[in-house]
């Protein structure tokens, strides 16, 4: 969800300030290292300005990818290119892979490109960085403007994006009086069970303090998990509206049908006004036994492992910057080395903000890292989340064992 879990990498990245790319840029863009052992083989990302902002934004990707084949005598794989700002300045980045020293890479790369490039290593990571596309997210992640024929292109679509960027975005999944009969439901709900807190623990803290039962989890900081009981009139409405209007998409994409092959949860994840930004995080693991993509540009397509659950958000309220919304890096799913990677995504502008309307849905693979950001408005921002997920997989992470509905009062 864009509240839980935060996942730790068992190689935790430190953001080193004092990195020496270059002379000119050694405060300017933190870089991103591995404190442990590194494997041979790393991703670099370097930062590449020019004088004029009309220089040609090829120019330095055609030469270095015809010039900087090679550094001590070991291969460097030019892998993609994006544009991002330092320090308000247009930059092109550059991407490659190679088992180089990280330094002789960027030496390399500014020697080829000469006095007129000024060049600096943005990061360095045990797993190719994904990038922005020069042509934007939107196009690539919106159903939004895609003429489907039929319910199998669409189908075909969803399962295909799902696999290349980890995500998509669907337009008005809910009409406007769905979103508001859901709404009230949701709201019922969420005053119902923080009154159930309120008698049977008085003592906690609503917003502030953690806590974790069968019903609802909380890390504090005024986000809240509602897992919505067998019972409840909003998850009634999700399984009779939602679940009809998507299922076929679903089975597509999770290759299993429902209530056979997959199961699902279904939950309110809302955040309070003063709820802060959250950290980057991925809900779900790459499981023990399965392929990541690997170094291989294309190990998307051929060498990761199929998702083994599936998340669906549906706002009940417009996300924007004041309510918040929830942050994500496309196509970080790809990777299992990417955890703890996250601050690389935001200083190459990598990530794609989810901001929608109330009734839009995004989808996203439970690997994909993601963050809920701030809300500082006045109002609560609920999101329903449906988690889909493969019948042998059985998630524990959010809540606890106690039930508030089966306590005496205080």
């Amino acid at each position: 969800s864009d509240e839980y879990p935060l996942l730790t990498s068992p190689h935790q990245p430190t953001i080193n300030h004092d990195h020496a790319a270059t002379n000119r840029t050694q405060q300017l863009m933190p870089t991103i290292q591995h404190q442990h052992n590194q494997k041979p083989m790393h991703c670099i990302l370097i930062g590449v300005t020019t004088p004029s902002p009309r220089s040609d934004e090829d120019a330095a990707w055609k030469i270095v990818t015809q010039q900087v084949t090679e550094v001590d005598g070991a291969t460097v794989n030019w892998v993609s290119s994006s544009k991002a700002h330092d320090e308000g300045k247009p930059t092109q980045l550059l991407c490659a892979t190679t088992d180089a020293p990280v330094d002789d890479v960027v030496v390399a790369t500014s020697q080829a490109l000469g006095d007129c490039h000024s060049c600096e290593m943005w990061a360095s990571a045990p797993a190719i960085l994904p990038l922005r596309p020069l042509d934007g997210y939107n196009k690539h992640l919106h159903d939004e403007g895609n003429n489907f024929s039929d319910p199998i292109s669409r189908e075909e679509w969803a399962t295909s994006t799902m696999k290349e960027w980890g995500m998509f975005a669907q337009t008005a999944l809910l009409d406007a009086c769905e979103i508001q009969e859901l709404r009230t439901c949701v709201n019922d709900e969420i005053s119902s069970i923080e009154k159930l807190i309120q008698l049977h623990r008085p003592d906690i803290n609503i917003g502030k303090d953690t806590m974790s039962f069968q019903e609802i989890a909380s890390r504090g900081n005024e986000r809240f998990d509602l897992l919505l009981q067998s019972t409840s009139d909003a998850r009634s409405f999700v399984e009779r509206v939602v679940l009809e209007r998507i299922s076929s998409t679903l089975e597509e994409m999770l290759d299993g049908r429902v209530d056979e092959d997959v199961n699902f949860d279904i939950s309110v994840v809302y955040s309070k006004p003063g709820a802060p930004n959250q950290g980057w995080h991925a809900d779900g693991d790459h499981q023990r036994g399965t392929n990541d993509a690997g170094w291989d540009v294309d190990g998307w397509k051929n060498r990761l492992s199929e998702p083994y659950a599936l998340c669906l958000f549906i706002p009940l309220i417009d996300l924007d910057d004041e309510t918040g919304f929830t942050q994500f890096w496309p196509a970080s799913h790809r990777h299992k080395g990417l955890m703890g990677f996250g601050p690389a995504a935001e200083i190459a502008e990598a990530t794609w903000d989810g901001k929608c309307k109330a009734g839009d849905a995004i989808w996203y693979d439970y690997r994909l890292m993601h963050r809920g950001m701030g809300n500082t408005s006045k109002v609560v921002r609920p999101v329903v989340q449906v988690l889909f997920k493969k019948t042998w997989y059985d998630e524990k992470r959010n809540y606890g064992t106690d039930s508030l509905r089966q306590m005496l009062p205080a």
